[in-house]
């Protein structure tokens, strides 16, 4: 059938983590009639379907659903429209709100000209992925009129094709801190304090009215005029209408300096509040400040600033001493050492000279080097880093979820109270006062805005991927670092996570020779092999090997090889060989790869071979132990005896040997028997073969993944250096993280209830309230900043 015949079309199966069940669905949509073929991809869970054009696409689709359904209930089933997206971003300057950021990206959502939206609070970027069936010019222009009509006054800047915001363009925000404000906070205090002065003198007067009255609209008129905008577009129960309900009620029933003072501490609670936000986002930023602003293009014998964005796969770029290698290569000349802590934590100078890999992010500190670039730009490992970071805010936690949810029913449940406060009670019961009812009616207004919760759960959970990243530890979402403090279980594979991965020479143990010459037979014998053994053996010898001296070459499946060298019959191979050749031998103790040498049918002593464990390896599951991880398991395609023995070395619990990669899935499963949701199993590997195991995993997190695509693709955490020592590094952010996370959950919402409480029995005053609000937001968004400690 013609290509251009054929409808493509793309599902995305959110929480699919049953490799059988992908495998069953794959098949029973593959045999559907209409459907020419289809191909599930378990890693990023994405179905791809190609269907015959004529046929209804919509009854297919159903049809496609409704096994998937059968086959795995509740996944999250979504369709990728055939057109592609176009991503841009959008730099909200100013946005302070929190509460406006989550309504502007609820709303901007629910455009049908938006694929996908993702305001991230803490870098004032809003990403949105435009369909491309839509005009992208007009959707900009509805995506600014939603911002401007939620928050006026907001520096909107758009960034290009090319992902660059001109310099012209660009406003610095040079400090979080508005002369304007300041200014209007003193002078508002100053005849606020006056008013007070008058009244403890004795003098109450129509003077200190007006004075109240002044410093009300010195302080409070900004809220009033946001307010009334606000009320007119419909939004009633933000904060700044909430406050001039509260604070107008409280004028109206004579309560002038209460009134004014509220609004006055409100403002200067604000004002406290974005200072100590621009300072956790400051901090946070200042983690990431990775990304390169230039790079040195060499074009003959000149050197050009360009833009990273600009240089292409194949040009020459010059790194400086005291520059940030602004994309990945190759050093094609020099030699220099490099910081590489921004992107893997380690203060550790790293050597690089003349044919080894360079990343970008890396600091050139001594010598001047000339790098072949590798990967373009968006493809280079800072851009990807950046992007993890900056778009983890997109994979809600679960508290998070709840706190968005529970913040729209809360704030309109303690509205509705408000009124029911001051109304039924004068009403129901003899001889209440109308005025004092509503006073406690507006006590509940002030403090019914969830600020504290909406702004510093998601500013505790980014400040914990922040951290992590400056510890080369790259966590993708805020579900990944809520579910971490859960774990029960840790899955390590064995080869290059606990291992290093490369085999050496260990032992060599000689019988009536020299061990240089057992090396020397043993080299010559493998000379001509290309199996990994052969050439560790090679490399362990380090000398030139005459393969004229070499006069009959003979591999024996299984058994090992046979060769004649300087009229000598040299045998090298494993134990099979010498029972084979009837040759009289002394079995290794020693665990690993032995290689037997026989010359002329004499026994001549055996070499080992084997993967070295990692120096931390051992360290890392101590570390696990402490923090009370019940299993630490190895699964490990390595025989039996290699795998114990490295079990037993390092303390794991369990050991699982002799796997094929598919057989690591099903072990999985098998530790997953039994389990409650509550106890999360992490499972460690190297980020490409065990790609399926890391995808089935609670938690993947993929070793060693500087630079490597495939673990950042499949795993959901990544660790930027070889030390399985760092998962321990990671559970305990995510622990610390979570628990400031539940410290300010209790502590905003036990002080709001029992400022509710005795606001209604008619103890506490709004100046409780008030603290209740702004000063309780404040606490915890200091609170939340120390998870960057």
């Amino acid at each position: 059938m013609d290509a251009s015949s054929i409808i493509r079309k793309e599902l995305i199966l959110g929480g699919l983590n049953c490799a059988h069940c992908a495998e069953v669905i794959n098949e029973k949509v593959s045999k559907l009639d209409g459907v020419e073929s289809s191909n599930l991809n378990f890693i990023n869970k994405k179905l791809v379907l190609n269907i015959q054009e004529g046929v209804n696409e919509e009854e297919i689709i159903e049809k496609v659903i409704k096994i998937i359904n059968d086959t795995e209930p509740g996944l999250d089933i979504e369709i990728v429209s055939n057109s592609k997206v176009i991503k841009r971003e959008l730099i909200l300057g100013g946005l302070n709100c929190a509460h406006c950021a989550e309504v502007i990206n609820e709303k901007v959502s629910k455009l049908e000209e938006i694929d996908s939206a993702n305001l991230n609070f803490i870098n004032k970027k809003l990403t949105v992925n435009i369909r491309k069936s839509f005009d992208e010019k007009e959707t900009i222009n509805k995506i600014v009129g939603i911002v401007n009509a939620t928050e006026p006054g907001l520096d909107i800047q758009i960034k290009n094709e090319n992902g660059n915001i001109k310099k012209s363009e660009v406003k610095e925000e040079k400090n979080d801190i508005n002369k304007k404000d300041i200014i209007k906070l003193v002078i508002g205090s100053l005849v606020y304090i006056f008013g007070i002065y008058q009244i403890a003198t004795g003098f109450e007067s129509k003077l200190a009215d007006a004075m109240f009255i002044i410093a009300y609209v010195i302080v409070g008129g900004e809220v009033l005029l946001k307010a009334l905008k606000n009320a007119i577009r419909g939004q009633m129960f933000d904060e700044n209408f909430l406050m001039s309900i509260a604070t107008i009620g409280a004028l109206s029933i004579g309560e002038l300096p209460e009134a004014v003072g509220v609004m006055l501490f409100y403002q200067l609670g604000e004002f406290l509040q974005g200072i100590a936000v621009g300072k956790s986002r400051k901090s946070i930023t200042s983690l990431m400040k990775i990304r390169p602003d230039y790079a040195n293009l060499k074009e003959g014998s000149e050197l050009k600033v360009v833009s990273p964005e600009e240089v292409k796969i194949g040009d020459v770029i010059v790194v400086k001493p005291g520059e940030k290698v602004p994309l990945d290569g190759v050093v094609i000349d020099g030699y220099s050492m490099v910081d590489t802590s921004a992107l893997t934590g380690e203060s550790v100078l790293r050597e690089v000279s003349k044919g080894e890999s360079v990343l970008s992010g890396f600091i050139n500190k001594n010598a001047l080097l000339t790098i072949e670039v590798t990967k373009g730009f968006e493809e280079s490992t800072v851009s990807k880093i950046l992007d993890l970071v900056e778009n983890a805010s997109s994979k809600k936690s679960k508290t998070e979820n709840f706190i968005t949810k529970f913040s729209k029913y809360y704030t309109p449940a303690v509205v509705i109270g408000a009124v029911l406060v001051a109304v039924v009670p004068p009403i129901i019961i003899p001889g209440a006062t109308f005025s004092e009812w509503l006073y406690r009616g507006l006590v509940f207004l002030v403090v019914s805005c969830p600020c504290a919760l909406v702004l510093s759960i998601p500013l505790s959970f980014f400040s914990g991927i922040g951290f992590a990243s400056k510890n080369g530890i790259l966590i993708k979402g805020s579900n990944y670092l809520e579910a971490l403090r859960d774990v029960d279980t840790v899955v390590f594979d064995k080869t290059g996570t606990l291992t290093k991965g490369v085999f050496n020479v260990t032992k060599i143990n000689a019988v009536g020779i020299s061990e240089e010459k057992l090396l020397e037979y043993a080299a010559f014998a493998e000379a001509n092999s290309n199996h990994p053994i052969a050439k560790s053996i090679l490399s362990y010898y380090d000398k030139k090997v005459d393969l004229d001296k070499i006069t009959s070459y003979e591999e024996i499946a299984a058994y090992g090889i046979r060769i004649n060298y300087n009229n000598e019959l040299i045998l090298a191979g494993n134990e099979k060989l010498m029972r084979k050749e009837n040759i009289f031998y002394s079995p290794a103790k020693e665990v690993g790869t032995v290689v037997y040498i026989a010359v002329n049918q004499v026994y001549r002593g055996y070499i080992v071979i084997s993967d070295e464990v990692k120096e931390d390896s051992e360290k890392a599951i101590k570390n696990l132990k402490s923090l009370g991880i019940k299993d630490v398991v190895m699964l490990t395609g390595d025989n039996e005896k290699v795998a114990r023995a490295i079990a037993k070395e390092l303390g794991v619990d369990k050991v699982y040997s002799n796997l094929l990669p598919n057989e690591k899935v099903d072990k999985l499963e098998e530790i997953y028997e039994g389990k409650s949701e509550k106890e999360k199993v992490i499972f460690v590997g190297d980020g490409i073969n065990d790609a399926p195991v890391l995808a089935r995993a609670d938690i993947g997190i993929a070793m060693g993944g500087l630079g490597s695509d495939a673990a950042i693709e499949a795993a959901d955490v990544v660790l930027m250096t070889d030390e399985p020592s760092k998962i321990s590094k990671a559970i305990e952010i995510a622990s610390k993280t979570n628990k400031i996370v539940w410290q300010n959950i209790i502590f905003a919402l036990a002080v709001k209830a029992i400022v509710l409480i005795l606001g209604a029995g008619g103890v506490a005053t709004m100046w409780e309230a008030i603290f209740a609000d702004v000063g309780v937001a404040l606490i915890a968004v200091l609170n939340a900043m120390r998870a960057m400690r």
